[in-house]
Formats: C-alpha cells, structure tokens, sequence
C-alpha cells in the first residue's frame, strides 16, 4: 500500500487512495463554506478503487462527501458505512477516508444527456 499520507505519530499506514481523516475534515469544511459554485456534472470512479474501499470488514454501503482542497480542486471523497448507516473512519481500526480526484468535467467520457456534453 503506497500512499502519499502515513501518521507517525499513530503509526498509521494509508492505503494507495486513502487520506487522513483530518485532511477529509477540512476538504469537506471547505466544500460546504466555498463561495464559488463550480460546474461538477459527476465523478469518474475506477471499480479498482470502489474494490480496496470495499474490503474493509463490517462495510454494507458506501456513503460520498464533496471536498475541495487547498489548491481549490474538487474532491469526492467515499467512506464505508456499516449496517446501522454510520460512517466507517476509524483510522486505528483499518476504516479509512478515500480519494477520488476525477471531476467530470476533465474525465467525462463520451458526451451525452447526463453529462451535458457534445448535447
């Protein structure tokens, strides 16, 4: 697992798309406080991403929260979510916070109704 983040101080190793959640924390502050609407249509997800996220034990669904980092880039950011609907992100327990950086537009793929392009 190679990550950009890892957490001395809680001896904390980070799986290939997962950030701290402290990281998450500010992203997602800082989508709900942003000032400026910007023209996300929707997210590409690699499946091999949903697959590390879903191995995580106790996961039933998947819940997405939008951020947006200090640079001003979107995020969509997906965590587990256990039988009762409660996010999963305990770090100390292997429940992590993921990333997945690809707004459309940039990777919208074809154009077509659900994405407004070439429509």
């Amino acid at each position: 697992m190679d990550s950009k983040f890892e957490d001395q101080s809680k001896k904390i190793e980070y799986p290939l798309k997962a950030i701290p959640l402290a990281t998450a924390a500010i992203w997602t502050q800082n989508w709900r406080e942003r000032k400026k609407i910007e023209d996300i249509r929707g997210y590409f997800i690699p499946m091999e991403d949903i697959n590390e996220a879903r191995v995580e034990i106790g996961i039933d669904n998947m819940r997405g929260y939008l951020g947006i980092d200090d640079k001003g880039e979107n995020h969509l950011l997906l965590v587990g979510v256990d039988a009762k609907g409660n996010d999963m992100i305990d770090e100390e327990n292997g429940q992590f916070v993921y990333d997945y950086t690809k707004p459309c537009p940039q990777q919208c793929g074809n154009g077509n109704v659900l994405n407004g392009e070439g429509n």
